[in-house]
């Protein structure tokens, strides 16, 4: 009788467990953006940071765009079980999650994706960090999209550069974006309306974040 309400418990403990992990698994603003996100494994706690949608300006050209970046916190099996045999909550351990083990005791990586017009972009080497004026930071480099790929290994397309503040009661991003799709290298001026993240880091965390 007690193995099997030790068995009934571990279950319900690891369906707990995989209610926590959906629930920090956002849906992407579009489905074709997620699948261009190059890197890193499936199946981990998946925090979006930032996202938004606007515009590029190049001359007189605007083209629609949107941003998506994303954080990622690989946990090992004894991380789960530990988890798991701990007692917390669901809010408890999704904030565990968030705060001590994604933001100090393991490493966090990023991973993230551009479309402009119809092209997407995955991004690489995405950095954040903290500015003046309660502003954030973004750098990222930016690959070719698949269609432009002449052969299976990743090529660098150029780089996005984005100041995201607070602005009139929302969110704005503004920046550069660099692509280098023809003998000249393309300058669009980047205006992105940013949706307000879930969940920031804390601020004794806070700094630079490169991965």
């Amino acid at each position: 009788m007690m193995d099997v309400c030790r068995r009934l418990s571990c279950m319900w403990l690891a369906g707990l467990f995989v209610v926590c992990l959906f629930g920090m698994c956002l849906a992407q603003p579009d489905q074709m953006m997620g699948q261009q996100m190059v890197g890193h494994p499936m199946g981990v706690p998946i925090e979006v940071l930032e996202s938004g949608h606007g515009f590029a300006l190049l001359g007189n050209e605007s083209h629609i765009m949107r941003l998506n970046v994303e954080a990622l916190c690989p946990l090992e099996p004894m991380q789960v079980r530990n988890l798991m045999a701990s007692n917390k909550s669901l809010d408890e351990i999704r904030d565990d999650i968030r705060t001590k083990r994604c933001n100090t005791t393991y490493n966090t990586t990023y991973r993230g994706s551009l479309m402009l017009d119809r092209s997407i972009y995955p991004l690489v080497n995405i950095s954040i960090s903290p500015s003046g004026n309660n502003s954030t930071t973004l750098w990222a480099d930016v690959l070719a999209s698949s269609p432009e790929l002449v052969s299976e290994e990743p090529v660098n397309a150029g780089r996005i550069t984005l100041v995201i503040s607070s602005s009139d009661g929302g969110i704005v991003g503004r920046g550069q974006l660099e692509l280098n799709r023809t003998e000249r290298a393309e300058r669009y001026a980047v205006l992105l309306d940013m949706h307000p993240p879930m969940h920031r880091y804390e601020k004794n965390n806070a700094g630079d974040r490169s991965h």
